[in-house]
């Protein structure tokens, strides 16, 4: 009879450690955002169920720089910044990114909302410290990334992490 039980309590503790994991997932504020390859390898994974080929990578690659040196010749006041190595050369969004260098690396949102109770539940316990900005909308981009704006550029990310992703 022992010999039936363990197996019943061995699979009642995995099952209840992975109920709990989920407990585990936190958000994190961070000054630097997503880059664009990340987001579209996951948007590759979700549509397609694998991660892009060779050739449609590089498609996407010289669609991404054709948009940014042309956003660059239009905006020279850029190469000023701060942020001009992050949005030239890792094609990444960063607190002060405007929403057209945004949608010039990352196209449009996957949701976008100026409802402060649903920008504070896609902060999570983060929101205490983000609603000191002014922030006006939040943009979600699938997997894990929230984008809060304030009148003229980010001024908050959030990154959803999983319990399953790596420490670092």
């Amino acid at each position: 009879m022992r010999a039936g039980i363990l197996p019943l309590v061995v699979s009642a503790a995995v099952l209840a450690a992975g109920c709990y994991t989920g407990k585990l997932d936190r958000t994190e504020l961070t000054p630097k955002g997503p880059t664009a390859e990340e987001l579209y390898i996951a948007k590759s994974h979700a549509i397609n169920g694998r991660a892009p080929t060779f050739g449609e990578k590089r498609r996407w690659e010289s669609e991404v720089e054709e948009r940014v040196y042309k956003y660059l010749r239009e905006h020279p006041e850029l190469e000023q910044t701060t942020r001009y190595s992050e949005f030239r050369f890792w094609w990444q969004v960063t607190n002060g990114s405007t929403p057209d260098e945004v949608r010039v690396l990352l196209e449009e949102p996957g949701e976008q909302t100026i409802d402060p109770v649903q920008m504070a539940a896609l902060a999570g316990p983060q929101w205490n410290e983000i609603q000191t900005k002014t922030i006006k909308e939040a943009w979600f981009y699938p997997p894990a990334w929230v984008l809060y704006f304030d009148d003229a550029s980010v001024v908050a990310i959030v990154h959803k992490v999983s319990s399953m992703a790596p420490s670092q």
